[in-house]
């Protein structure tokens, strides 16, 4: 049985007057992946800034399953079970790969967050489970073969994986995923694809923004676009593909290579 994860109602958020989003709703369920899709300037940064708390919104709210939390800070909105990812890799050079997926893991500990970097206890039973969920992490996005390396030296594509592991580290119950495929060749969308399907077969909800429209329509449920701050459209893939309004105002500029 699914569930509404995420619900926004009537959010808005202004910059010195202008407009940068007016009056969006939508809602995303338990196992869904919905895609944020429009042109550029359309208001898709602001939407996750504002989501994850890195932005004020001007007026609306942000539930996250029940509680709403649109005046919560980031940390908070973490701890309640949303994650973000970057458009530009936010990674720390000089640790290990698996070393950043533990301060992922910061929000569900008990101990310091810092322990299993700089090598302190953990709590009774805490270092088993730590150790565990890092593994699967680990597995589920490629980088297994890394877990030792410094993040500095492994490519910026594993760099881009080591983002989501980091996201995923934190157990959310929904990730929001922007720009995931930016600077990604062919073979690693695939896997970036099939990454995001298997966080959706976890019950995770996942909110994806890209420009990739190809990615687009093979990993989302329901698609929502944005134009100038406002939404124009929401529906499956063959109905936004298939929607004048989009196609006029976004499809027509984009390629799906």
């Amino acid at each position: 049985m699914t569930e509404v994860v995420l619900r926004v109602e009537g959010l808005c958020k202004s910059f010195s007057g202008v407009h940068a989003i007016r009056d969006l709703s939508f809602e995303v369920e338990s196992s869904e992946v919905m895609g944020l899709i429009g042109p550029n300037g359309s208001g898709k940064s602001t939407t996750v800034n504002s989501l994850a708390g890195t932005f004020p919104v001007t007026s609306g709210e942000i539930v996250l399953t029940g509680t709403s939390i649109q005046h919560l800070p980031e940390c908070e909105r973490v701890e309640l079970g949303l994650a973000r990812t970057f458009q530009t890799a936010n990674v720390f050079p000089e640790f290990t790969v698996r070393q950043q997926i533990a301060l992922g893991c910061e929000a569900t500990l008990k101990s310091s967050p810092l322990s299993s970097v700089f090598g302190a206890e953990y709590r009774q039973g805490e270092s088993e489970a730590i150790e565990a969920r890092m593994h699967d992490l680990l597995e589920i996005t490629g980088l297994l073969d890394v877990a030792d390396d410094l993040v500095g030296t492994i490519s910026s594509a594993q760099q881009r994986f080591l983002m989501v592991a980091t996201a995923l580290a934190s157990e959310p119950k929904i990730v929001l995923l922007d720009e995931p495929a930016a600077g990604l060749v062919s073979h690693e969308r695939k896997t970036l694809s099939d990454l995001i399907k298997a966080i959706r077969a976890r019950g995770i909800a996942v909110l994806v923004i890209e420009h990739h429209m190809a990615l687009i329509m093979d990993v989302c449920d329901r698609i929502v676009v944005l134009n100038f701050g406002s939404k124009i459209a929401d529906g499956t893939p063959a109905e936004i593909r298939s929607n004048p309004a989009v196609i006029d105002a976004y499809l027509g500029e984009v390629s799906d290579a």
